[in-house]
């Protein structure tokens, strides 16, 4: 376990602190969407007719996944705003789980851990 490790599990945030960081990564997962329906819009165009059906499955299963995003956002800004002062989430153990470095630091750095190492990529996965 490194020192941002260590660090990590040992972070507090309240609880109006923690939902609003949970709404924000929702919200840049709902803009991830958005930009993966343009993409399939665009690539349908090029396909034949006959396999563009799937394709249009497609597109409504990422729409709703993105309508299911901005939803679960809103609920959890709402639960930020009314959460009371004085709860406090123990977060550091919850970010350990998390599989994604870019996302986990992300959100450790919100919650006030120091910054991870300067110029350290922003992006949340290796592409293939």
């Amino acid at each position: 376990m490194g020192a941002h490790d260590h660090q990590s599990m040992a972070l507090q945030a309240s609880m109006a602190t923690t939902l609003d960081v949970l709404a924000w990564e929702i919200e840049l997962a709902g803009a991830r969407c958005i930009f993966l329906d343009k993409v399939i819009g665009e690539t349908m165009k090029s396909l034949p007719v006959e396999q563009q059906g799937m394709m249009i499955e497609g597109l409504h299963a990422v729409d709703l996944l993105s309508q299911h995003l901005t939803n679960l956002s809103a609920f959890a800004r709402t639960l930020s705003a009314d959460a009371p002062d004085v709860a406090v989430a123990p977060v550091g153990r919850a970010i350990g789980d998390i599989t994604l470095g870019a996302l986990a630091d992300r959100m450790a750095t919100a919650f006030g851990a120091e910054e991870v190492a300067a110029g350290v990529d922003a992006g949340d996965v290796d592409l293939f």
